[in-house]
């Protein structure tokens, strides 16, 4: 009965998606990946910067998501523009994200509760609305849930060979997709050493495996900047979250990072100018750009503590909440906004009821939630951020209807 009830559910979902990506998706790549994107087709170089002729192989985007696109350019074989099967399997990864989400509940409810959780999560407009995004969040979605399933039944110990390729797989797919997993993968390890100090060998197994697999790219980018990295942006990132100008949404041009034409006659940034012409035009450009904005950020956060410091907590609450400053369009579409106050509102004293259980999985899911809160909120929110967390809200607001239930309130 519950698998049948789970099948409707993923079928519904499916369906839902797909009908939505058909009316409502972007036309084009956007700025940042059409530069890859062509640079990659005309000239077989991932590359961002070209000077003088010369490509300069880039390691400002994590590769995973351009690499996701550049299949379903090959399969579309030219024969329909490929964004649409790239939304179609969007849609497909969005749908097997519920599957993932219903086995990560069923560590900690009854089936009824879970299948409940698991509906909300598949129906979850923010969820739907991605889909037709051309953006990694629900490739990230995708994997993130696939990374905390794996990683659960990990923690309790149930390790062999077989489970410490699987999530080291996992693990390195999420490496090379978004800069912010780095944090989840360290502490995620940390915390299974902790739990199971007997199998810490297996956690190191599983740290080493991740790397050695991504090897061949952080090798890639050792050789032409000297510095072993795998993305090369948190310092542009921290910027835009970290200057005079910037709200909870950040301050950044819509087009190339670097041109001053998109920032007309903006005196708080005559410094960074000036700065940013100096930097010579070589294989480094990447590098020293990115660490002229760090600088500029921490400078400007240094000066002023106190406003940033505000800014600060005022991102935090609009991550984990709503943000009452937005100037994105439909932001404010209730649609939207009614079921990210819900499940933001209930999931509070979710956490508080989950934590008492006194549950080593809850633990981590508790820490990883404000791990994510506390440094992503560090540089800018987009409300496609929330991808990243909402998840969580769902489950602790599920940890909070249970109390309800139990105590028939």
């Amino acid at each position: 009965m519950t698998k049948n009830k789970l099948k409707i559910i993923i079928l519904l979902t499916f369906l839902s998606k797909l009908t939505f990506v058909l009316f409502f998706h972007e036309k084009n790549l956007t700025h940042e990946w059409s530069i890859l994107f062509n640079n990659f087709q005309e000239y077989n170089s991932y590359s961002y910067y070209i000077f003088n002729g010369k490509h300069i192989p880039s390691s400002y985007m994590p590769p995973l998501y351009f690499i996701f696109l550049y299949l379903n350019k090959i399969l579309s074989m030219n024969l329909i523009n490929f964004l649409y099967l790239v939304f179609f399997n969007q849609v497909l990864l969005s749908t097997l994200s519920v599957y993932f989400f219903y086995k990560i509940c069923k560590n900690f409810f009854n089936d009824n509760i879970s299948l409940i959780g698991t509906l909300v999560f598949s129906l979850f407009p923010l969820m739907i609305y991605s889909n037709g995004l051309v953006s990694s969040a629900t490739l990230q979605l995708f994997l993130y849930l696939l990374f905390f399933n794996s990683y659960l039944v990990f923690l309790d110990g149930k390790v062999d060979l077989k489970g410490i390729l699987i999530l080291s797989i996992i693990c390195s797919l999420n490496l090379i997709l978004r800069g912010e997993f780095i944090i989840i993968f360290f502490f995620s390890i940390f915390y299974f050493i902790l739990i199971n100090r007997k199998k810490a060998l297996s956690g190191i197994l599983v740290l080493i495996l991740s790397v050695s697999l991504i090897s061949p790219y952080i090798l890639r980018n050792f050789d032409n900047t000297n510095k072993l990295h795998i993305v090369n942006s948190s310092g542009y990132a921290l910027w835009k979250g970290n200057n005079p100008l910037a709200k909870v949404e950040g301050f950044h041009n819509p087009l190339h990072p670097d041109a001053r034409t998109n920032w007309p006659n903006i005196i708080e940034f005559e410094s960074l100018y000036n700065q940013l012409d100096k930097i010579e035009k070589n294989e480094m450009y990447e590098i020293e750009r990115d660490q002229t904005f760090k600088r500029e950020a921490f400078k400007n956060i240094t000066s002023n503590k106190i406003k940033y410091l505000k800014l600060y907590i005022k991102k935090i609450f609009s991550f984990y909440l709503i943000d009452l400053e937005s100037s994105l369009k439909n932001y404010y579409n209730i649609i939207h906004i009614i079921p990210i106050l819900i499940f933001g509102i209930m999931s509070v004293p979710g956490v508080i009821i989950a934590f008492k259980k006194n549950n080593y999985k809850i633990k981590y899911l508790i820490l990883m939630t404000l791990i994510l809160i506390f440094f992503i909120s560090v540089f800018f929110i987009l409300p496609r951020y929330k991808i990243s967390i909402i998840s969580f809200q769902i489950l602790f607001s599920m940890f909070y209807l249970e109390y309800l239930k139990k105590t028939k309130i």
